[in-house]
């Protein structure tokens, strides 16, 4: 294929109405494009600076694409397309999620390679064919109409440093001296935002190392289950028609737990890493600044924290069990550098349409063997997979539903499970058991501002003076906290 000729009328690279249409798309069209259509709508306001920093996203966008490319219709074509596409990329994750897009989704890209069905059930199917119809056509125009003349691809460079240059000059500290994306997305726009808190998460500081603990293990083990997108089924607001489980296991873990109630999280549908790395970590999100959205990006920083090496200190043999791809939220590298001298990645398992994942009641048989193995205090933390989604879909949109409540009083059984073997065994144990989010079910279970899951603390041998407590509800960093106390005999 020979790429088409560049034309230069009359010696000028840029005719006047190339600038003025270039003009119309950077100053006008995406910044209203972005306006016009970005959720949430709530709170947003036609501020200068957020039109400006919207123009200067725009130059950043068209000088990139005028360099590479040479040619000023696919430049405009192509910064019209990525405002569009970022925009409904965002709307679509803040109907899902609750959230719009934030810097940190840039490492969903390769997340999104590797396990692409995670993500392409919540894009609608125009969606789909527009992505596929932009991946195909965009190399073919990059290719078919860039131009070799080297004039046009030095403008672009020279608009892309002049925005970048400008949008480095903006006060990032004083446009977004705390995290607050719904207040900032309506104030700074979704480029503007995303940029601003990037440069801010840049600036973020490390945290100052732990105390150290003091004492012995006060358990032969303890085993911490972060249980994906459970929640209990009575607390979703589901229809009044739709038959809930029997949920046993919750409910003796209740009548038997030392301490018990909701677990205060921020994600909803997603963002397991932030509940993750709270219960691991013991780090409250209102002190994490903007590392707070994605903490595992910086966590290998904090590694001193983690609860694998605090309790390591004081005789603890730490295991991390999860029967997924380790390489999600860089587990594989960062978990033993948190203490976790073990990784154990149970499987494998043939998935089927009814089970895409391992089960949760094999990986409740899975550590049960562990714990019988075990010859020192041990702490196991492991991480479940059979409520992810997406759970497959019908006619009578009900179906992810229900594939959910029969994954979800899996868990249940697991649970229940657990506590058996554990109150069968003549040692001293504890039992961490909790739900990292909400489950996201468009049209069902949606984002709202109610996103608490249960979590329960159990002490074996059981000891009844310690059951029927009212429940007390936690963060996850609270979470971390209870744990340890419990773990430690001073």
């Amino acid at each position: 294929m020979q790429r088409m000729p560049c034309r230069v009328h009359n010696g000028i690279f840029m005719s006047a109405f190339q600038v003025l249409v270039s003009f119309v798309v950077i100053v006008f069209l995406t910044p209203a494009i972005e306006y016009a259509v970005v959720m949430p709508r709530a709170g947003r306001q036609a501020l200068p600076f957020r039109w400006t920093l919207d123009i200067l996203c725009s130059m950043v966008a068209y000088g990139g694409w005028l360099a590479a490319t040479g040619s000023i219709p696919i430049a405009l074509l192509m910064t019209c397309a990525l405002m569009a596409v970022t925009v409904v990329a965002s709307n679509i994750k803040f109907r899902v999620l609750g959230e719009p897009l934030l810097f940190s989704d840039v490492v969903v890209a390769r997340s999104f390679l590797q396990h692409p069905k995670f993500y392409l059930f919540s894009i609608p199917l125009a969606g789909r064919i527009a992505l596929l119809v932009l991946a195909i056509a965009a190399p073919f125009l990059l290719w078919a109409y860039s131009c070799a003349a080297v004039l046009p691809h030095l403008i672009g460079v020279g608009v892309l440093l002049l925005g970048g240059l400008s949008i480095w000059l903006y006060p990032a500290q004083k446009l977004a001296p705390t995290p607050d994306i719904t207040r900032d997305a309506g104030t700074l726009g979704l480029p503007g935002s995303i940029i601003m808190y990037w440069r801010q998460w840049r600036r973020s500081v490390d945290l100052p190392p732990p105390a150290a603990l003091q004492g012995k293990p006060a358990y032969d083990m303890v085993v911490i289950v972060q249980c994906e997108s459970f929640a209990d089924p009575a607390r979703l607001g589901l229809p009044p028609d739709i038959p809930l489980p029997a949920m046993p296991g919750l409910k003796r873990a209740y009548d038997i737990a030392s301490q018990w109630g909701p677990l205060c999280v921020s994600g909803f549908g997603a963002y397991t890493m932030r509940s993750e790395y709270g219960v691991i970590f013991g780090q409250e999100e209102t002190d994490l600044g903007f590392r707070r959205y994605d903490p595992f990006l910086t966590a290998g920083r904090e590694r001193d924290h983690a609860i694998g090496n605090r309790l390591g200190a004081i005789g603890y043999k730490s295991t991390f069990i999860h029967p997924h791809d380790l390489r999600f939220y860089n587990r594989a590298t960062l978990m033993p550098t948190m203490g976790f001298s073990h990784m154990v990645n149970p499987g494998p398992h043939a998935s089927t349409p009814d089970m895409p994942y391992f089960g949760d009641v094999a990986l409740g048989q899975t550590i049960a063997g562990m714990m019988q193995a075990a010859t020192a205090p041990s702490l196991f933390y492991a991480v479940t997979m059979e409520n992810h989604g997406p759970w497959p879909g019908g006619p009578d949109g009900q179906s992810p539903l229900h594939h959910y409540l029969r994954h979800v009083h899996n868990s249940d059984r697991m649970l229940l499970d657990l506590i058996e073997d554990m109150s069968a065994r003549n040692s001293r144990a504890l039992l961490v058991f909790f739900g990292d989010h909400r489950p996201s079910i468009p049209g069902i279970v949606m984002p709202s501002g109610i996103r608490d899951v249960p979590y329960v603390a159990i002490s074996f041998p059981l000891d009844d003076r310690a059951a029927r407590q009212n429940p007390a509800p936690l963060t996850p960093a609270q979470l971390n906290h209870l744990i340890i106390r419990m773990s430690v005999q001073p």
